[in-house]
């Protein structure tokens, strides 16, 4: 899956770019222990298969989830936990990375990890949201009819002998 690749590869860079106070910014980590904070974790924790395109890929909804972390000595640990999420928010409005084979981002969420009674609570939040993707390369199955060769016509002027008043969608626009 090459697009799950590219797809890991733009939101890190993304992420470094529009938020360089990150001192980490890693996908799929094995564990969240030893990286410099303030930092941020992203991973896919979910794949739905979504409406079939028809054009031979495969269309999925992924969904995923970045955790944003600050050290929890600071004293303004809540704060900045908090303001980190809503800009990780701010740049997922209508964010497709750059790929084509993305969908804006949709159903975007955050809380804080825990609970109010737990130290963890005040430096590190989980930001969720989901995307459609679409995997696979798209084909066209009829060589005998490339691409671009659609015509229209409107009634009453259609079939035999109004061949010459058919447009192309392209010529429609």
């Amino acid at each position: 899956m090459n697009e799950l690749t590219q797809l890991k590869d733009a939101i890190t860079s993304t992420i470094k770019l529009a938020m360089p106070h990150l001192q980490t910014v890693e996908a799929f980590p094995k564990a969240f222990e030893g990286a410099t904070e303030p930092a941020l974790y992203f991973a896919v924790t979910g794949l739905d298969q979504a409406a079939d395109p028809g054009d031979g890929r495969c269309c999925m909804r992924a969904t995923l989830e970045a955790r944003v972390r600050v050290d929890p000595e600071l004293a303004q640990a809540p704060l900045q936990a908090a303001i980190l999420a809503a800009q990780l928010i701010e740049l997922l409005r209508c964010q497709q990375w750059d790929l084509d084979f993305v969908e804006g981002a949709t159903a975007v969420w955050a809380k804080p990890v825990g609970t109010a009674a737990e130290s963890v609570y005040r430096a590190e939040w989980i930001v969720q949201w989901q995307q459609l993707i679409y995997l696979g390369q798209e084909q066209w199955p009829w060589p005998n009819q490339p691409p671009g060769t659609l015509v229209l016509g409107f009634s009453p002027d259609t079939g035999s002998g109004h061949e010459g008043g058919y447009q192309s969608p392209e010529h429609m626009a």
